[in-house]
């Protein structure tokens, strides 16, 4: 919310500089603005909570996830619950459910394991923010907003 309430404070202040300075710097301020712009574009997100209804940090975190869940209604995040549960039931499932999130290798690499959750980037599949019991409601929907706010691949690729 504070990091938002600053890129609106940023964005009014650079458009209520003097035309005439305007003008006169217009390049750069034009630059920094539109890189501005590019970072604050929301990515989309994956949110895999890998649970479990035996695992008692997944009895934790679930319902702080939950809680935060309508905060990020209609956004750029895909929730998604692996429940190894039943595993031995719904493994090939659950799989097939990573799949096509796009997921594949994340969820390989974890699973079976429980009680946290990955931010993951669906266009490369790297791990943006790791969610535990140790985070609170707030500290959530923080990850969860650097996670949508992160730079977009072209705009790291032209920095880089």
């Amino acid at each position: 919310m504070f990091k938002q309430l600053l890129f609106i404070l940023a964005i009014i202040a650079a458009l209520s500089v003097p035309p005439f300075l305007r003008s006169h710097f217009g390049q750069a301020q034009a630059g920094s603005l539109a890189s501005t712009m590019a970072i604050a574009q929301e990515q989309p997100v994956i949110a895999a909570m890998f649970y479990s209804n035996w695992c008692g940090a997944c009895q934790i975190l679930d319902p702080r996830i939950e809680a935060v869940k309508p905060d990020f209604s209609g956004r750029s995040v895909d929730f998604v619950k692996f429940d190894f549960s039943y595993a031995l039931v719904r493994g090939k499932s659950l799989k097939e459910q990573a799949a096509q999130k796009g997921v594949p290798n994340i969820y390989a690499k974890n699973k079976g394991r429980t009680g946290f959750m990955l931010l993951i980037d669906p266009a490369t599949e790297t791990v943006l923010e790791i969610i535990t019991l140790r985070d609170s409601k707030e500290a959530i929907a923080a990850k969860l907003e650097r996670s949508l706010h992160r730079p977009s691949p072209a705009e790291l690729a032209s920095a880089g």
